[in-house]
């Protein structure tokens, strides 16, 4: 499952202990083809890892917050505070799991 954010971040990461923000837009090619793959990500990692997406153009003070350039950037978050490293523009699911599995094994 995927929850559509409308506010910071932080608020709803504090509850859960590791989850990652797609900053998108929505006219953004990319985001929309990082949407499929993020759904199987969710539920691959399901209970291991929250997956949140956050409307980068609609919510243009938070992205700029954390630094949101480029669509799709996706932040890895853990406790709700960002953890270093993230990924932006992804070409496929695996480049997805691959960065969700180092953030996991580094943060443990």
């Amino acid at each position: 499952m995927i929850t559509e954010l409308t506010a910071d971040p932080k608020t709803a990461l504090k509850i859960v202990a590791a989850g990652v923000v797609v900053f998108y837009a929505s006219w953004c090619g990319d985001s929309q083809a990082s949407e499929e793959y993020e759904k199987a990500m969710a539920e691959e990692f399901d209970g291991k890892v929250a997956f949140f997406r956050l409307d980068a153009v609609e919510l243009e003070k938070i992205a700029d917050i954390y630094e949101v350039e480029r669509y799709p950037t996706y932040i890895f978050f853990r406790k709700g505070k960002a953890v270093r490293g993230n990924l932006i523009e992804p070409c496929d699911k695996g480049e997805v799991r691959n960065w969700i599995e180092m953030k996991l094994g580094r943060s443990r």
